[in-house]
């Protein structure tokens, strides 16, 4: 198992799409409401144009089997994470979690100083992931937030 992260490249438009309607992750999703393609097009067009969102395609080998994102807000990077239907269970969104830090230095986004996970209540797989990545766990009324200090 040979994992790197990768930026996201317009290529990859249609399989986040596909990833982002899959049935599990809406019902995950702060918005479950299914995506259409059009609104995803619009969405992806100006994700891809915005220096404050780095899209990363996780490829165990040359496969893509998830993707992460960072939204910085000020000194944090806000992650939204998922992996692919036929990839869950295996581990791949804590290697995510842990492979983050280290993509946030390579890229130089020199203004992060926190990772920040919104998990909703009962999306467990994902608590775990980030529980046990070390980030630490705080219940808000709306969700879980996981915090994880950069050094």
């Amino acid at each position: 198992m040979i994992l790197r992260l990768r930026k996201a490249s317009q290529e990859d438009m249609d399989l986040l799409f596909q990833w982002a309607n899959d049935a599990a992750v809406r019902s995950n999703a702060f918005h479950t409401e299914q995506i259409p393609y059009e609104n995803h097009v619009k969405w992806f067009e100006k994700m891809m144009a915005d220096a404050s969102v780095y899209q990363y395609i996780l490829c165990d080998g040359e496969l893509p089997v998830g993707q992460i994102r960072l939204n910085i807000e000020a000194n944090a990077a806000v992650i939204d994470y998922s992996v692919a239907a036929a990839f869950r269970g295996k581990g791949y969104g804590s290697r995510m979690l842990r492979m983050i830090p280290m993509q946030v230095v390579q890229d130089k986004i020199s203004n992060v100083t926190e990772l920040i996970g919104q998990v909703k209540y009962g999306n467990n797989a994902s608590a775990r992931a980030f529980e046990s990545c070390g980030y630490a766990k705080q219940e808000l009324p709306e969700y879980i937030q996981y915090t994880n200090a950069l050094s």
